[in-house]
């Protein structure tokens, strides 16, 4: 007896009332956008990682220069008297959160302190609801409040970068 090295099924019938399975096919061809994702998508996470940095960077430097829109809202909801100290020390402190989430580096760290500064922000919400609803409706934002409401972007974005696994 001679043993093949090919073993071929017998052919099998379907049982009466049961569906034929349908024939193969071919997976219909990508788009140019179903190309193009993945590799997008392998530079997005250094992309907001980048971007999130950049933005505390930037909004810390105003800080520190004395240019930024947002210095008279920080002092206007602070619980303490602030002196002039006060916004400088927070932009410098926005710029070394923006260079440490950028370089990636303990990241188990930047968690949370990058969500308490971003909590921080939602302090204008209960602390000065007056300054981001209008009409003390919580559904109408005022310029104010739809600056702080889209720190939860900001959040999003923190986590997404700071949990992301390496590899």
């Amino acid at each position: 007896m001679t043993v093949s090295s090919q073993v071929i099924p017998a052919a099998t019938t379907p049982a009466p009332g049961t569906a034929t399975p349908p024939p193969a096919t071919s997976p219909a061809p990508l788009g140019r956008f179903d190309r193009l994702a993945p590799r997008l998508h392998r530079y997005g996470l250094g992309m907001l990682r980048a971007g999130l940095g950049g933005v505390f960077v930037w909004f810390g430097v105003l800080k520190v220069i004395g240019l930024s829109p947002a210095a008279a809202l920080v002092v206007a909801v602070l619980p303490f008297p602030a002196g002039g100290w006060f916004v400088p020390a927070l932009g410098w402190a926005e710029v070394a959160l923006g260079l440490w989430l950028m370089s990636g580096c303990a990241r188990a760290l930047a968690l949370p302190v990058l969500t308490a500064h971003l909590c921080g922000t939602f302090a204008v919400l209960v602390l000065t609801p007056s300054m981001a609803f209008a009409h003390s409706n919580p559904l109408l934002l005022t310029l104010v409040g739809e600056f702080v409401v889209k720190n939860v972007v900001l959040l999003a974005g923190v986590v997404v970068v700071t949990t992301h696994p390496r590899g």
